[in-house]
């Protein structure tokens, strides 16, 4: 039996894909784009995150770390990142959830167990069970399991993907699932490294694929100020996606929601800002200039 690293599951969620959803979350992603608002989906091992903030000085930590890992400065925990190794025992024993471990092993059949509860909901909504990360395709075969094991309870299935993924793997995935969640960033190649650490070439491969293959594909674009929002990016966006006689998209602008966790991973915060209404509004203006149909998600 397949197992994997899952990092959270999501139940009675109604934004990825139809109706009321399971989404499970996979650890592990290949892409590092500037903007990553989950900084704890990229690392496909479990890690710890510790919310200096949330701490109340009871130092549970300190007596259970057998890395001494933990001090205590000013009445409240420290963490040594350089002796840490994940293992996740002062993470059991805090009661203000101060440190919290992300990543957990699992197997198909204990992902499945969780995602069974809500069958009932997925009957009476038309919902499912939605895999994403992370990317989901980085799982390999233990997201290709979980695939097949949700179709085999017939619960429909939706893969939110950012589209970096082997062809071989991507491939059987398009076959399997019913509907795509696919992020376009950025069409130039040259860009795309530069936010996000990989070209767009085998992105635009397998969203090639998808859009050909008949199945259901909803695009979706993170709109970050100043990275991708400019006119030239949108015409070439929308005239791609015009070849394929699509003409709308899914625009996510960008939040910051998760900038505690970059501090918490001890990494440093992104400099990026949210839009205000006017700016999002005059660029969603260069969407409908160039023919595509912006719906905010």
């Amino acid at each position: 039996m397949s197992q994997g690293i899952v990092y959270n599951i999501q139940r009675m969620s109604t934004k990825d894909g139809p109706g009321i959803r399971t989404t499970v979350f996979l650890k592990g992603c290949p892409l590092r784009c500037l903007w990553c608002s989950n900084p704890e989906s990229q690392q496909t091992n479990p890690q710890l995150l510790f919310f200096s903030s949330l701490c109340t000085g009871c130092g549970l930590c300190l007596s259970v770390c057998p890395h001494h890992a933990v001090g205590m400065q000013a009445g409240i925990s420290t963490h040594n990142a350089a002796l840490c190794q994940h293992c996740g025992a002062c993470a059991a024993q805090c009661p203000s959830h101060a440190r919290e471990i992300s990543g957990k092993s699992m197997s198909v059949d204990e992902v499945m167990a969780v995602v069974k509860k809500d069958a009932l909901f997925y009957e009476n909504s038309g919902g499912g069970v939605t895999f994403g990360g992370g990317e989901p395709t980085a799982g390999g075969q233990f997201f290709l399991d979980l695939v097949a094991a949700s179709l085999d309870e017939g619960f429909h299935v939706t893969v939110d993907t950012c589209g970096q993924s082997s062809a071989k793997i991507f491939d059987k995935a398009l076959e399997l699932a019913d509907v795509f969640l696919f992020d376009c960033k950025h069409m130039d190649a040259e860009q795309h490294a530069k936010l996000t650490g990989h070209d767009n070439s085998l992105i635009l491969r397998n969203m090639q694929a998808a859009l050909s293959s008949g199945k259901e594909v909803r695009i979706r674009m993170p709109l970050i100020p100043h990275m991708n929002d400019d006119e030239e990016n949108i015409a070439a966006m929308a005239a791609f996606f015009h070849t394929f006689d699509r003409h709308e998209i899914e625009v996510m602008p960008y939040h910051a929601f998760g900038l505690s966790k970059y501090t918490a991973l001890g990494k440093a915060q992104p400099d990026i800002y949210s839009y205000s209404p006017e700016a999002l509004h005059a660029v969603l203006a260069l969407f409908t200039k160039h023919g595509l149909s912006p719906i905010i998600v």
